[in-house]
């Protein structure tokens, strides 16, 4: 049923634009900005949709909630940002999205431009149509990207393998306590325990043997200056194999960092060099034990020299001591075949010594470095290369111009021993080959002759080759585990921020018991109050296992079926009462898996309450217009057709027609009513009908037949073209209400009113003739109190000059003074009456002056002024308080009169023994403004209080006064449509109380 035009929130020219937005086909919205307390825009309500976009987002015309809270999508869509840009740019714009549902992806195209104060969108779905080139583009593309997302899980997951299978030891260290939350198999097994022991624990009660070594308050140390520590062969004892043991570490202790800054915790990357340090210390036994087998060597060659020189002396005593030489030279041949035993023995224990030692060890002569002498280990490093016999540039030309040329020449010319450890050195291992990066560790010494000259260079050298490769492909390995290690960090924080700034509920849910391992803050907000992490769901939410919540996470878990529940009602207590609040949402229930096993369950939901509460109310508001529609007090109809087929009709309509419902429902209008044909009525319904332009009539009568008679009624009543959704008029719809009581009744009150306008003519008659006898009555007081001015001033005149010429002792005398002052007192009085009845004539003058704003304030201090005599005299204290009515529209003069009258009476009657205190406040009131004097003076009885505002009427005789003061000052405030009370009490004070109207 079609009904009237709705009010939209903007002007028409005409129903033009209001029957577009009916018919179109495209979704229609009205938004109206919503700002922050800093004027930002947040979001937007919906201040109207069309019936397109009715049917697109099942919405009422005016949905209550914001565009944020009806569609949570309109943030990750980028679709609020987009009316935000165009609304403050005031630049139309497109945009596109697709939203994701349960039945289906749609793709919409938007359209908004600004008008005034509201956001104009148009939206298209293509849920329906065929999908554009555009959106198969897009996709195309979305496909992709979740293939990429795909590929980033899979290559995450490599991550996680290659971190716990790194050939470094990596941990991580969070906190004071140095917790730690991150150790792989290599670090545990370097600490000799098991994960279990050490994850999840402070480092010195997972690893106790690291107490007291320094590693702690190492990593103390980099977490208070985040400086990271580089640590090089540190030993450390540690239990392996059930025992201390000492082993070599090189090990970097890093500062880990998140996305604001913050520090994470200390990242510790470590490698076990302990075979390296063990062979290097073995090497430098060697090197020592060469050393002093040299030493050893040097001295048999001394000993022998000592025996030549005593050989020579023997010869030169040949011929004196021929007996004794010839014993002497048996002895020393024994001697020498001895000593010469001996040299042999350790020159054959220093060949095998040379020839067994690990090291590569050569002797260089010359100043041209031949070789001398070449053990197998040296030959080794250069298995196609003949060394012997040859010099070093001959043997070896590639070393020309390298650190070991030039070192080996400084020590040949110094005799200082060089020492260098890990450098690196391109040879060639066969002649005419290619380098090869060496990296050695070696030791140049100077050789002596027996004179003490340098003649050789003896060479010991330690290939490191394959250790300091290795150990760079562990700082390389390292610094890729670290990146690794800290880009996966920045991922897993990135997708904290997430979840931590959605506005959905997330959780999740580890083991059978569903225990709580996270949820958002989105989550812990419905739930107020209460601890929650690493319990089961049954102990937090004792709610849940009373609405079957528990059950399905049950179900979840054990099938790994994905459950979606829509809209369903979750209630739970709040801590401040025992009542339960009603929240409805939109949720899923997802199982996951680690390492192929049910682990846990993910909870993600959004409130759809403020949705559901909206479907109850429009549902509530349907039934409620259903039962206004039948309860209605006005007849409504709806007729189809040409024919006008009644469809529809209210109780209200029927008791119209004096016909029921059953008797009206689907029948012609005039079959039904015979007696409204030719009333012309069925004109308008074809002249409504035909044009789609409404028709209003107002007491219009009608023949109607009810109860076997006919009447006549008026009625009220409105016909309105009833569309489809082409827009054509396909029906009427008549509102009517009768209106013959009221007909009737307007009627006799014209009748009243005829009398009433006689009744009135004749009243202002009287008030014409009372008005002129007012004039003549304010006429003759005028003349009387001219005309009596002429002869009081004459007899005035006379009794001065008769008191002038009568003489001084006859005017003195006891009886002549007297009656002299008596009778220019009786000429005075009668002055002051015949003044006093001139301004009693003037009143009627005065109400006609004309208004003025005056100011209080102002008028009251030229009041003050002129009696400021009398207030000194008195002593008396004025307070005047008309700060809540400073303003006040009347005739300034008769204001005054006013305050003045007043003032002087509170001054005049003012109570002996007591100075005068006088209050002046002027006070607003609904429609009218009130002034109030109060002092506390002498005060009146009830008495004296009736009598006050009357004419001459003076109630104290000490005081000089005419009686007219307050007379005068109550005609002012009732010719001024005020009205003047008094509350008074004898020797306490008045209060005098004036109310005018504003």
């Amino acid at each position: 049923m079609a009904t009237a035009a709705t009010a939209l929130p903007f002007p028409l020219a005409d129903d033009l634009l209001q029957t577009t937005l009916a018919v179109s086909l495209t979704a229609i919205n009205l938004l109206r900005p919503v700002l922050g307390p800093a004027e930002d825009l947040l979001d937007f309500t919906l201040e109207y949709i069309n019936p397109a976009g009715q049917r697109m987002t099942g919405l009422p015309e005016r949905p209550a909630g914001t565009l944020g809270t009806l569609f949570p999508h309109a943030y990750s869509t980028g679709l609020l940002d987009f009316y935000r840009r165009v609304f403050a740019t005031s630049q139309p714009g497109t945009f596109d999205f697709t939203y994701e549902s349960d039945e289906a992806d749609s793709f919409y195209l938007v359209a908004a431009q600004r008008s005034g104060d509201l956001l104009v969108v148009s939206l298209t779905n293509s849920a329906q149509q065929e999908r554009p080139a555009v959106e198969q583009a897009l996709r195309a593309s979305q496909t992709r990207e979740q293939a990429a997302r795909q590929a980033a899980e899979r290559e995450r997951n490599l991550l996680e393998s290659i971190l716990e299978q790194a050939p470094v030891a990596i941990g991580l260290f969070r906190g004071p306590e140095q917790e730690v939350a991150t150790a792989n198999t290599q670090l545990c097994a370097m600490w000799g325990h098991e994960p279990a022991e050490v994850l999840g624990r402070p480092l010195l009660e997972g690893v106790p043997e690291l107490q007291g070594q320094g590693f702690a308050e190492l990593i103390g140390e980099v977490a208070r200056t985040q400086v990271p520590y580089v640590g090089r062969e540190v030993p450390a004892q540690l239990a392996q194999q059930g025992r201390l043991q000492t082993c070599y570490f090189n090990f970097v202790y890093q500062p880990l960092y998140g996305p604001g800054g913050e520090l994470l915790g200390v990242l510790d990357i470590a490698i076990d060099v302990t075979e390296q340090v063990l062979a290097r210390q073995q090497v430098q036994h060697l090197n020592e034990e060469l050393a002093a087998t040299n030493e050893e060597l040097q001295a048999a060659n001394e000993e022998f020299l000592a025996n030549n020189e005593e050989l020579t002396r023997t010869q030169l005593q040949l011929q004196q001591l021929n007996e004794e030489l010839e014993r002497r030279v048996t002895e020393r041949t024994r001697a020498l075949a001895q000593a010469q035993a001996e040299a042999e023995h350790q020159r054959q224990r220093l060949t095998r010594f040379f020839n067994q030692a690990p090291a590569a060890i050569c002797m260089l002569d010359g100043p041209d470095f031949v070789f001398e002498l070449v053990n197998p280990t040296y030959q080794q490093l250069f298995p196609g290369r003949q060394l012997l016999g040859r010099p070093l540039l001959a043997a070896l030309p590639e070393i020309s111009g390298q650190p070991v040329w030039h070192t080996l020449q400084h020590v040949y010319e110094t005799g200082q021993t060089h020492e260098e450890v890990g450098i690196r050195t391109p040879i060639a291992t066969y002649e005419g080959g290619p380098l090869k990066d060496f990296y050695l560790h070696y030791i140049q010494q100077a050789r002596y002759d027996e004179h003490g000259r340098i003649d050789g260079v003896l060479v010991f050298a330690l290939d490191m080759t394959e250790q300091v490769l290795a150990q760079q492909r562990a700082d390389a390995l390292q610094a890729e585990m670290l990146a690794t290690a800290q880009r996966r960090a920045q991922e897993r924080e990135d997708l904290f921020n997430v979840y931590e700034r959605t506005p959905a509920v997330i959780a999740f849910l580890r083991g059978p018991e569903h225990r709580l391992a996270y949820f958002n803050p989105a989550y812990e907000q419905l739930f107020p109050g209460r601890q929650m992490r690493g319990r089961p769901i049954a102990d937090i939410q004792p709610e849940a296992v009373e609405q079957g919540f528990v059950q399905l996470l049950d179900h979840v878990y054990q099938t790994g079926e994905t459950y979606y529940g829509n809209e369903l009602p979750l209630k739970v207590v709040q801590p401040d009462s025992d009542q339960a609040k009603t929240t409805y949402f939109n949720f899923t229930y997802q199982a996951y898996q680690e390492d192929g096993q049910p682990a846990g369950i993910s909870v993600f939901a959004y409130d759809v309450t403020e949705q559901v509460l909206a479907r109850q109310q429009r549902a509530a508001q349907q039934q409620q217009l259903r039962e206004l529609f039948e309860q209605a007090p006005v007849a409504i109809a709806v007729f189809r057709g040409p024919q006008y087929i009644i469809e529809l009709a209210n109780p209200a309509m029927g008791r119209l027609w004096g016909r029921t419902p059953e008797q009206s429902l689907q029948v012609p209008l005039f079959e039904l009513l015979p007696e409204a044909s030719g009333q012309g009525f069925e004109e308008l319904l074809n002249t409504v009908l035909a044009t789609g332009e409404p028709h209003v009539a107002h007491e219009l009568p009608s023949l109607i037949d009810r109860a076997g008679r006919r009447e006549t009624m008026y009625m009220n009543f409105v016909y309105q073209p009833l569309r489809n959704a082409d827009g054509q008029t396909t029906g009427v719809t008549v509102v009517a209400t009768e209106v013959s009581e009221q007909v009737a009744a307007r009627h006799q009150v014209q009748a009243l009113n005829e009398e009433l306008r006689a009744a009135n003519q004749e009243l202002q008659a009287t008030n014409s003739q009372l008005l002129r006898t007012n004039a003549d009555l304010d006429n003759f007081i005028y003349t009387a109190s001219h005309d009596l001015k002429a002869p009081i001033t004459n007899i005035e005149g006379l009794l001065t000059a008769l008191q002038e010429q009568l003489p001084d002792q006859l005017r003195e005398h006891e009886q002549v003074h007297p009656l002299l002052d008596m009778m220019h007192g009786a000429i005075e009085r009668f002055q002051k009456t015949i003044a006093h009845l001139t301004d009693i004539s003037k009143l009627q003058q005065a109400h006609e002056q004309a208004e003025e704003l005056v100011d209080l304030a102002g008028l009251l201090r030229d009041v003050q002024l002129d009696l400021a005599p009398e207030l000194a005299v008195a002593h008396a204290q004025l307070l005047v308080d008309v700060s809540a009515h400073p303003t006040l529209s009347f005739s300034p003069k008769n204001l005054r009169s006013i305050f003045y009258n007043l003032l002087s009476n509170a001054i005049k009657y003012r109570a002996p023994g007591r100075a005068p205190r006088i209050e002046l406040r002027c006070m607003p009131g609904p429609g009218q403004v009130v002034l109030e004097v109060q002092d506390n003076g002498l005060g009146l009885d009830a008495a004296q209080q009736s009598q006050l505002f009357g004419m001459f009427q003076r109630l104290h005789s000490h005081v000089e006064g005419s009686g007219i003061g307050l007379y005068m000052v109550k005609k002012i405030v009732e010719n001024a449509g005020g009205t003047i009370t008094v509350r008074s009490e004898p020797n306490v004070g008045s209060t005098f109380r004036i109310v005018l109207p504003v």
